[in-house]
């Protein structure tokens, strides 16, 4: 089974239901849901939703949508090697190189997200919108 990171603006883009977004985002976790695919997140991914969907839905409705969502998701584990990594990286932003590290440790060969301004090293995992990404696996 393959295992995907699945990126924090994939999570809020379905707990606040944000259009045009949300169906291809969905079709991503749908996945997930019925097995076709693993999916992780780190457990910053969970407080950056929490702080940025209480905003705008509140922070129960925020608590409540990633309560459903945890039930799909492995939470990936955080440490000193790869805060390290990440301090260590030339890449410009800490935050993804934190959830790049982690995304390596759990052994996902994809990391889905809508952010293409993303900084990921362009060796390794797959960096993949949610379109891109069903194009290529939901058929599998």
């Amino acid at each position: 089974m393959t295992k995907v990171f699945i990126d924090t603006n994939i999570l809020l883009d379905i707990i606040e239901a944000r259009q045009p977004f949300v169906l291809a985002s969905s079709n991503v976790f749908d996945l997930g849901v019925r097995g076709v695919i693993q999916m992780y997140c780190t457990p910053l991914t969970f407080a950056n939703c929490a702080y940025t969907a209480r905003k705008n839905i509140g922070y129960e409705q925020a608590v409540k949508g990633l309560r459903l969502l945890k039930r799909y998701v492995k939470a990936t584990t955080m440490d000193d090697g790869q805060v390290q990594n990440a301090l260590n990286s030339d890449m410009p932003d800490f935050e993804d190189m934190l959830q790049y590290e982690a995304a390596v440790a759990a052994g996902c060969e994809v990391i889905v997200t809508r952010d293409r301004r993303r900084h990921f090293p362009v060796d390794g995992i797959s960096v993949m919108s949610p379109e891109d990404f069903l194009s290529v696996y939901s058929n599998t």
